[in-house]
């Protein structure tokens, strides 16, 4: 009766050891859940290192629990993500592909393309579509360490001059300002899909090391962004 009992037992227990396995195999910790947002976000936009543009800082993100709070670097983010899974260890959990990450950008946001256009990125729906144009090399690199590779290349240093497409210039001293310019443009052009461009030189501050860089045309702008990768 034993001896049965006990074969009876083993596969109950190997099926439990697996769920385990498993089960704990999800569970992150939290600079793994850090890494696997922050991947999830830049991918999910192409921006960033790895991607083809660079995010125009500061952003306003909504956290999980409905806090929206301004951040100005990547590094702001990390943190903002760290403090939130150290609080919330239940969420630390392998994302299945394709999920939403655990917070989200308040749009419009600003984005600069490799080209030195500037697109001013209305929802979701077209963060997707600019990815869709260009994907950038996150298949060669993975989630892994990610917050630890470098997330951004650049970031613009103001103030800028924008050339509108009909050949308009106006220059915006703050990311407010470049922000309320593409959005009157826009209004004020609703069938014109060009896009405005940075207008040469600017001036970029490196992130690996804090140095300012001036650059002088979109194929030095193209240039420095391979480069990063």
């Amino acid at each position: 009766m034993k001896k049965a009992l006990k074969f009876l037992l083993l596969p109950a227990l190997t099926v439990a050891a697996f769920f385990f396995a498993c089960t704990k195999s999800d569970e992150l910790t939290v600079d793994e859940a850090v890494d696997e947002t922050l991947y999830s976000v830049q991918e999910r936009g192409g921006m960033g290192r790895y991607g083809c543009y660079e995010l125009v800082f500061p952003v306003s993100i909504v956290l999980p629990n409905g806090t929206t709070v301004e951040v100005d670097s990547y590094d702001a983010i990390k943190q903002q993500l760290r403090t939130w899974f150290e609080a919330n260890s239940d969420r630390r959990r392998r994302p299945h592909h394709g999920a939403r990450p655990p917070f989200n950008f308040v749009f419009p946001i600003s984005v600069v393309t490799e080209d030195g256009d500037v697109v001013s990125v209305e929802d979701e729906n077209a963060l997707l579509r600019l990815r869709a144009e260009c994907a950038g090399t996150f298949e060669q690199h993975g989630p892994r360490g990610h917050g630890h590779h470098g997330l951004s290349c650049f970031e613009v240093v103001f103030p800028i001059t924008i050339e509108f497409p009909d050949g308009s210039t106006a220059t915006a001293d703050s990311r407010q300002a470049l922000h309320q310019l593409l959005r009157t443009w826009k209004q004020n052009n609703p069938g014109n899909t060009a896009r405005p461009k940075m207008v040469f030189p600017i001036t970029v501050k490196m992130a690996d090391d804090g140095t300012l860089v001036t650059v002088n045309s979109h194929d030095e702008l193209r240039a420095l962004k391979a480069d990063c990768r």
